[in-house]
């Protein structure tokens, strides 16, 4: 039998093989240290990785195998193979060599490194990360070969490391951790937000700033060096500085957008990509991270505020720019006028705060500005009860219209003077505002440079005005004294200082729900114009709102309501176009306003005299004013004698028309205005008929007397006309029934004297001699002087229209308010069948007495007047006309 020959190439394969199977790695190391000309370290990786139990507990061995297979012995030994192979012949070696099943050294493209050792020392860790599940043993076997292959050590701190941080070290109770699998086949933009996710559930900033610090930072940067390295091979490329670190800086944008507190926060801690040995381009992008972080929160909260101005220090201090003061109240912010020319709106939108080109976030000096003097705005309004985004303070002060800016500046002007709980320093809210409106301290504004601001699209006058608005309504009145009206430079002329004063003074007015000038808004209309009429003594308006304020103090204190149920508003006065009828309203309103005439007349005085836009005089100050105050008296008047006779009040009708008409009516001559009042009034209460006739006979005489003096007053005053004829018709009427009531009284008193002469004791029928005697007495006590009783009704006979008519005749030749001519009325001769006997004898029947000496009797006086009436009738002329 032939002895064993020498052993083929296929023998000491399957010898290896058979080394590798059974775990013996020493057999295994003297087999290739004997044939590496057949056993090269890359075979024997895959024999490792094909035939090596991995359930081996203790690594240590596998770990000195393959340093000791580095070494490369120089003195082999030659190993005994086992019979079982060496027997075999060359061919079934060879046979059973081409059935062996090999796996291939795996390339781990998240490095491309050519070390088989790299390779395969990655993949058993991944073998012992399976087994055990966990990533500690596979870190510690990787750990014993890092020093032998550079490329090894990248991915050891690229993957391994972050695995063993966030495993061990950050978050050893979590369940769902990653696997080397996993991480290096991850993305850049899903890696970034798996790799933060658990910092991002403890909502942490420290933990976030961490994880991007230590889990985040090397594996980006790893990983950006491996792709490098398959276009770059030479080794001093691998000093070149790291590329994109996009997805972190855009995962940082996302994550602010929803979690801005936490996310801001933890950039601040966050020392960069590279530590702070950032490349120039590299600190200016991470530099524009914090500025689109500081435009794209959501939060308009102080504390929101404040970390934004502590991003923007951060990011200034990353490109080594002059930190922003944000410290200082009112910082000047030195910005060209043109500051706005290339920024885009469309720029601070979400998803463009992450572009590069982004003017808003470039870090330029002037975006720092702009940001200084952003969130210095924010701080100012947030400090008066306004929250503002940074990015929606960016769209009102770059892009807001001037309506817009108007309108912001009327809402903080109210949100300032609505607080209440603390008391406001107006001077300083001055200066806050006038910063606002060019982010400049005051003083250095030019209005011919606009420069931004929050009011940036207003002039500097109209700010001005409006804060002496807002300072007048909030009644600081010393504060306007001082800064526009006694400084040696007022901001505003007197003029519009005037104006806005007017102005004020009647949107308080108009504002009032009460007439009242003790309480409400005609206190304050009140309290101003009298803080200022000082400084403005030749100023009308106010002396005319004074008078406006007395005239609606006045009628605050009368029962008036307008239609449809409204109460009165004193805004009511101001909107009428005659004022006048809210008088007239009262008297219809109130049943006892008719009484208080000559206050309600000092109302109306005060209406004229304060010059209402509509005019109260009805003529819109076309007339002079004595001529409308004048006008206004005699519809009150007139108002108050229809609301007297409406209450069945005829005595103060009567008083009013025979006391205050009298008196208007002579003022109308002095001014030449024509009165067509008095004679309505006298017209309407001479036909008055009240609604219970006194009991008396005596009184029933003295109504009607009194309605027919009225009536003779009405033909007095009235212009020709159909006026006239209803005039003389009701006389007619009264006289007719003052003809019978007066007859009824004589015979009353004739019966009466009858039975008290038959009623003497001892007493006999009188003769018609002492019946003579009697009336001679009687008439000589006639001659002698007015009695202490009066006439009789007997002797006050009634007297005729014709009667009327001539003394009417003799009063025109002697009137002074309708002077006649030379040869007038006096040729005028009225006769009538009455005797001159019957004429004297009622001549001389009267109680008051003539220039003669003789007596005029009462009716007499009445006829007289209406015969002044009938002058119009008969024909007369005035004097003028006569005249001419």
């Amino acid at each position: 039998m032939r002895g064993p020959a020498a052993p083929t190439d296929a023998h000491v394969v399957l010898s290896a093989v058979q080394a590798a199977s059974e775990g013996d790695l020493d057999a295994l190391l003297r087999i290739i240290e004997w044939r590496r000309d057949v056993l090269s370290d890359d075979l024997a990786y895959r024999l490792l990785l094909s035939f090596y139990p991995t359930e081996v507990s203790e690594h240590s061995a596998l770990v000195d195998f393959l340093k000791s297979l580095q070494r490369h012995s120089e003195t082999p030994g030659t190993p005994t193979l086992d019979p079982s192979i060496s027997s075999l012949s060359s061919n079934e070696a060879t046979r059973r060599c081409r059935t062996l099943v090999l796996r291939a050294i795996p390339v781990h493209t998240s490095i491309s490194t050519e070390s088989n050792l790299a390779n395969f020392v990655i993949e058993w860790a991944k073998r012992l990360e399976q087994i055990d599940g966990t990533t500690q043993p596979a870190a510690e076997f990787v750990e014993q070969f890092l020093e032998q292959d550079a490329d090894l050590a990248l991915w050891y701190e690229t993957y391994l490391v972050p695995l063993l941080r966030l495993q061990y070290e950050f978050y050893p109770d979590v369940d769902d951790v990653i696997t080397l699998d996993e991480i290096e086949s991850l993305s850049a933009t899903v890696g970034t937000r798996t790799l933060l996710k658990y910092a991002k559930r403890q909502h942490q900033p420290s933990s976030l700033a961490r994880d991007l610090e230590q889990v985040v930072s090397p594996w980006v940067h790893g990983a950006n060096r491996a792709k490098r390295r398959k276009v770059v091979s030479q080794p001093e490329m691998d000093t070149v500085e790291d590329g994109s670190w996009e997805p972190v800086y855009d995962w940082l944008l996302s994550s602010s957008l929803n979690d801005f507190e936490v996310t801001a926060k933890a950039y601040i801690e966050w020392s960069g990509p590279l530590g702070g040995q950032e490349s120039t381009d590299e600190a200016a992008r991470h530099a524009q991270v914090g500025l689109g972080m500081i435009y794209g929160c959501s939060q308009a909260s102080t504390e929101a505020h404040a970390i934004c101005g502590q991003v923007l220090d951060k990011a200034a201090g990353v490109v080594g720019f002059e930190r922003p003061h944000l410290s200082q109240t009112e910082p000047d912010i030195p910005l060209p006028a043109d500051d706005a020319q290339d920024l885009n709106e469309a720029d601070l939108l979400a998803n463009s705060l992450r572009r590069t080109a982004n003017a808003f976030t470039s870090p330029t000096q002037s975006s720092f500005q702009r940001l200084t003097g952003l969130l210095t705005t924010a701080k100012i309004l947030s400090g008066h009860g306004l929250r503002w985004t940074t990015g929606d303070l960016a769209r009102t002060t770059i892009f807001g219209s001037e309506r817009r800016h108007k309108d912001e500046l009327r809402r903080l002007l109210h949100q300032i003077a609505s607080q209440t709980r603390r008391e406001i320093d107006w001077r300083s809210v001055r200066q806050q505002i006038l910063w606002l409106h060019s982010w400049r301290r005051p003083g250095q504004q030019a209005a011919d440079h606009p420069r931004p601001g929050f009011f940036s699209q207003l002039s500097l006058d109209y700010v001005e005005t409006q804060l002496l608005d807002a300072l007048l309504k909030a009644a600081q009145y010393n504060v306007v004294k001082e800064i526009y009206l006694t400084t040696a430079s007022p901001p505003l002329s007197p003029e519009v200082v005037e104006v806005r004063i007017v102005a004020a003074i009647y949107e308080a007015y108009d504002n009032a729900s009460n007439g009242n000038r003790d309480r409400g808004g005609i206190k304050r209309a009140n309290d101003l114009l009298k803080a200022f009429r000082t400084n403005f003594t030749q100023a009308s308006t106010l002396s005319d709102i004074d008078y406006l304020i007395r005239a609606t103090h006045s009628l605050s204190f009368y029962q008036l309501t307008l239609q449809h149920g409204v109460p009165f508003k004193p805004v009511a006065i101001r909107v009428q176009k005659d004022p006048l009828c809210l008088l007239e309203k009262v008297l219809e309103q109130d049943s006892r306003a008719y009484t208080k005439l000559d206050d309600l007349l000092e109302i109306g005085r005060n209406l004229v005299r304060a010059h209402l836009p509509n005019g109260a005089n009805g003529a819109e100050g076309s007339e002079p004013l004595e001529v409308g105050i004048l006008n206004a008296e005699h519809r009150i008047t007139y108002a108050a004698i229809m609301a007297a006779l409406a209450t069945n009040d005829f005595d103060t009708a009567y008083a009013y028309i025979t006391t205050r008409l009298h008196i208007a009516t002579e003022q109308s001559v002095t001014y030449g205005v024509t009165d067509d009042t008095s004679w309505r009034a006298a017209y309407a209460a001479g036909r008055y008929r009240p609604s219970t006739s006194p009991k008396s006979l005596t009184g029933r005489i003295d109504s009607l007397t009194q309605r027919m003096e009225l009536l003779s007053r009405a033909l007095m005053l009235a212009p020709p006309g159909e006026a006239l004829s209803g005039i003389l018709a009701t006389w007619r009427r009264y006289e007719e029934e003052l003809d019978g009531l007066k007859t009824q009284a004589v015979e009353e008193e004739r019966a009466f004297d009858a039975r008290a002469k038959a009623s003497l004791p001892g007493a006999f029928g009188v003769e018609d001699r002492e019946a003579d005697a009697d009336e001679t007495k009687q008439a000589m006590a006639r001659r002698a002087g007015p009695s202490q009783s009066g006439p009789s009704y007997e002797e006050e006979a009634p007297l005729g229209l014709f009667d009327v008519a001539r003394g009417a005749a003799s009063a025109l030749r002697k009137s002074a308010a309708f002077p006649l001519g030379s040869t007038g009325l006096r040729d005028l001769k009225i006769s009538s069948g009455a005797t001159a006997a019957q004429d004297t004898q009622r001549e001389e029947a009267s109680s008051p007495t003539s220039d003669d000496g003789r007596r005029v009797r009462k009716r007499d006086m009445v006829a007289n007047m209406v015969g002044s009436g009938l002058g119009w009738v008969l024909g007369a002329q005035p004097q003028d006309r006569v005249d001419h």
